[in-house]
Order: structure tokens, then sequence, then C-alpha cells
């Protein structure tokens, strides 16, 4: 072979990696520093992925459940509120109440717009129904006012998503919170008590505001004349 044939040659091999003196050691090591990732590295790679990704998830998930939460809360103590100035309102100034509890209702007398007249006002609880531990159909009281000697009554709902029973046989999930009466009248019939559970699910698990308020009827005394209802019929 000629000289210039063996130079060829000699440049041929160096340009795939070979050299004279550990040639094929110098080729691996090309090789190496040119290979990709290995597949444990990349199942690690995987792994610590997944488990930050998980995390993520998981505070994202919490974050919205809390929100959630909160703005059940929320709009549950609102609407709580509202009813309960609206109760205010008129329990104060009643001349006369009566309670009937198998009907979860409260009949109120007080003065109306015309001079000489009487105004009732209907406090009406439509019960929640549960069904499995559970609330089928949520209650709502409805707040009724009608002159006396007028044909019809003005009726509106001061209160949704109302969760209280009257059953404490193991209807409700929780008959301590959800079995408290509504209404309550006490001996003198001047001291109304209001106890509304309101509320909505999360997750499955109930989401609730609940209160205790006593109203005071100012103009209830014990020298008024027997009260006379027949005008609220």
């Amino acid at each position: 072979m000629s000289d210039k044939s063996m130079d060829g040659a000699r440049r041929v091999l160096r340009g795939l990696g070979f050299e004279r003196n550990g040639g094929r050691r110098a080729l691996f090591a090309a090789e190496r520093g040119q290979r990709g990732v290995s597949m444990v590295e990349m199942m690690v790679a995987m792994f610590i992925f997944m488990v930050v990704s998980g995390i993520f998830l998981t505070s994202i998930i919490q974050f919205l459940h809390t929100t959630t939460t909160d703005a059940i809360r929320t709009r549950s103590a609102s609407g709580i509120a509202t009813a309960t100035q609206r109760i205010d309102r008129y329990a104060r100034y009643a001349s006369a109440m009566e309670y009937d509890d198998a009907a979860q209702k409260v009949t109120m007398i007080m003065p109306g717009d015309s001079a000489g007249k009487q105004r009732c006002v209907v406090l009406q609880y439509d019960e929640a129904t549960w069904a499995n531990g559970t609330v089928n159909t949520y209650g709502k009281l409805v707040l009724k006012t009608k002159d006396a000697g007028a044909s019809s009554w003005s009726s509106n709902v001061v209160l949704g998503s109302m969760m209280n029973h009257s059953s404490s046989s193991g209807v409700t999930s929780d008959d301590a919170l959800f079995g408290t009466k509504v209404f309550g009248l006490d001996g003198t019939k001047k001291v109304l008590t209001f106890s509304p559970v309101t509320g909505s699910y999360s997750d499955g698990k109930p989401i609730t505001s609940n209160v205790s308020t006593t109203f005071t009827a100012r103009n209830v005394k014990s020298t008024n004349p027997t009260p006379d209802f027949s005008v609220c019929r």
C-alpha cells in the first residue's frame, strides 16, 4: 500500500474515534459521553415528579374544600341573621302570641296599619324531610301577614335550607343538633325562642350554622284582655 493510501486510512480511523494507541478505548469513551438516560434514572425522575404532583394536588383539593365550607357557613349565618331581624320586628310589638307545637306554627297579634285594626302574623315552619341520615328536602320558614278583615294573606319565605326535624328517633344523622325544635314559647307566652339549623353538604358531610335567639313581646302583659286569635283564622 502506498504512503498516500496509508495516510488516508489513518485519517478515516481518526474520524471514527480510533487512535493508534488505545483507539478502541477512545471510541468507547466517545460513545459513553453521547449516551441518553438509563431506565433507572427515568424511573427515579418520574417518582419524584409524581410525589411533587401529589403534594400539589392535595393542597389544591384541601384549599377548595375549605373555600366551599367557608362559603356554606357564611351563607347560612347570613340567612339566619336576616331572618332573626325580620322576626324581631314583629315579635317585639306583638300584644299576644300562641304556639301550635304539632303544626310548628307561631301566631302573633299586633297593631295594624289602620287605626283600631289588628294584624295577624304567622311564622310557619315547613319541616325538612330526611332519608337514610341525609336531608332529602330542605325545610323553610314562611312568614304570613294579614290585617283583620282582609281576605288574603301576604306570604314570603324568610329562611331556607333549614335542616331541623321534629323526630328524635334516629331519623337524622345527629338528633342532638337537627332534632332541635325551631320554636319554643315560654309559659308567660311572652318570650319566643328561635333555634334554626341551616346549611348544606360538602363531600357528604353536613356543614351547618345554628343559633338560639329569644324575642320578648313587650306588649304582652298580664292585664291585657284575653286575646282573640279568631281574626287570624
